[in-house]
């Protein structure tokens, strides 16, 4: 009697991409630090950076911030922090406040 083999498949392009493409990578964890803020939820941008896991670094942050601004805002004087919003209406209801 012999034993049938099963052949493993290869890895697909969009495992390779969701494992080593930043552009894709950085850009999807935002989204999903976005989304457990909640649509009423805050918080600086220290702390939102620390939602993911493995933590956003602030260097990919910073690069591909821009593509969000809808969803922060900078508050403060001299000394500006950044808050991260949960949904674009938040968002707007703070900038409104400041």
């Amino acid at each position: 009697m012999s034993k049938e083999v099963t052949k493993k498949p290869g890895r697909t392009i969009a495992d390779f991409r969701a494992a080593h493409d930043k552009d894709f990578i950085v850009p999807q964890k935002i989204r999903e630090c976005i989304a457990k803020l909640g649509p009423e939820g805050w918080d600086y941008e220290a702390q939102f950076m620390k939602i993911s896991t493995p933590p956003i670094s602030t260097t990919d942050l910073a690069k591909y911030r821009e593509g969000f601004t809808d969803f922060w805002l900078e508050v403060g004087g001299h000394s500006k922090r950044r808050v991260w919003c949960g949904s674009k209406g938040l968002a707007d209801k703070l900038r409104a406040m400041i």
